[in-house]
């Protein structure tokens, strides 16, 4: 069986939105054992659609006989430039997501090592993001560490005045 690593194209969103529910699956009660959030989907389809269009993430995906079976991305951000990035670009690794079958099979390494690449001829200053317990290893084995240097607040309903 041949794998290829590639660059996600335009047609390839549907493969990509499911595996982005899988990961959600793993990760959260996702709707409350309710099967897929339509609002979610949609909202994700939109998303990835029009960033396809205007290059505000890019994708990269294993494809195994005709199928995607893993992926991930980077949400790139602009912003004003700061010391250490004069060009204000930095990118959030997400998405990370591997089918059961195809699964230590350096897969996840191969798309994360596209992605430190695109960053890295791209002129970006860093790449974060969250790793989940199975993700950690990989990470700190490609340069990724753990860092103190930001705080998080989730805007939550019932604080938002």
């Amino acid at each position: 069986m041949t794998i290829v690593i590639r660059e996600a194209k335009p047609d390839d969103l549907e493969e990509i939105l499911q595996l982005r529910m899988r990961l959600f699956e793993k990760l959260v009660d996702f709707n409350h054992g309710k099967g897929v959030d339509e609002d979610l989907l949609q909202a994700t389809r939109t998303y990835f659609n029009d960033a396809f269009q205007n290059g505000s993430c890019k994708t990269w995906v294993a494809q195994a006989d005709g199928h995607i079976v893993a992926s991930g991305s980077l949400a790139i951000f602009v912003r004003p430039p700061y010391p250490g990035n004069v060009a204000g670009k930095d990118a959030y690794l997400l998405n990370m997501y591997t089918l059961a079958d195809y699964r230590k099979q350096g897969l996840a390494r191969k798309i994360l090592q596209q992605a430190m690449q695109y960053a890295h001829e791209h002129g970006f200053a860093k790449i974060w993001l969250h790793a989940t317990e199975d993700g950690q290893a990989l990470y700190a084995s490609e340069g990724f560490a753990p860092s103190s240097q930001y705080m998080e607040w989730e805007v939550k309903p019932e604080v938002a005045r």
